[in-house]
């Protein structure tokens, strides 16, 4: 009756992966191929109880979450290749993530310069607000392969461009009349780098 999901995204030249990588529970291996950008977000619950993220666009733009009091949480967005399919994609990370990669930065053992010159496992254990990281240098360095560097080359963008673009459309929604409503704000948690956009 139906096909399969396979030979749609053939049949209809639609992409196999995302541009995102979502961090599932347990390992999450990847290697990071960019520098990661920081960026505002607010997160609240909507008037149907659902949690939103929108990405800040600042005080100065008349942001309408800050104007509310919506806190501000800060996340990083850069690019990594993932170990489980070998795409390039799109990591966004909380601070508490940030925080583990630049202690290996600093290490005496796995520090580095500009990029880390191996593959990081990011360990995802818990649930909702009890959500814990875990982040695990790879024992050696290894050098990118030819075809992932071509990959490389050919899908990354800065990070920061992404981010403007991402701020842009909360600007164009900033012109709608209408003030966001919000029933609950949520809770100033670490752990909330879980929930999505």
């Amino acid at each position: 009756m139906f096909s399969s999901q396979e030979d749609l995204k053939n049949k209809y030249g639609l992409r196999k992966t995302s541009d995102w990588l979502n961090l599932q529970k347990g390992d999450n291996k990847v290697r990071i191929v960019s520098d990661f950008v920081d960026y505002g977000v607010h997160t609240f619950k909507d008037k149907d109880g659902k949690y939103k993220s929108v990405v800040c666009i600042g005080k100065e733009n008349n942001c309408p979450f800050c104007a509310n009091k919506v806190p501000v949480k800060v996340q990083f967005l850069g690019w990594v290749i993932d170990r489980k399919d070998g795409e390039v994609k799109l990591l966004k990370i909380g601070w508490t993530i940030a925080q583990k990669i630049k202690s290996l930065q600093e290490s005496e053992d796995y520090g580095f310069e500009d990029l880390p010159p191996y593959d990081i496992n990011i360990i995802k254990s818990g649930e909702g607000l009890n959500t814990t990281y875990t982040v695990l240098p790879a024992r050696q360095n290894t050098s990118l392969t030819e075809e992932e560097q071509e990959k490389i080359k050919s899908k990354i963008k800065d990070p920061m461009e992404i981010i403007e673009r991402m701020r842009e459309k909360v600007m164009g929604s900033v012109e709608q009349p209408e003030t966001p409503q919000f029933e609950q704000l949520v809770p100033d948690n670490d752990n909330l780098e879980d929930l999505s956009f």
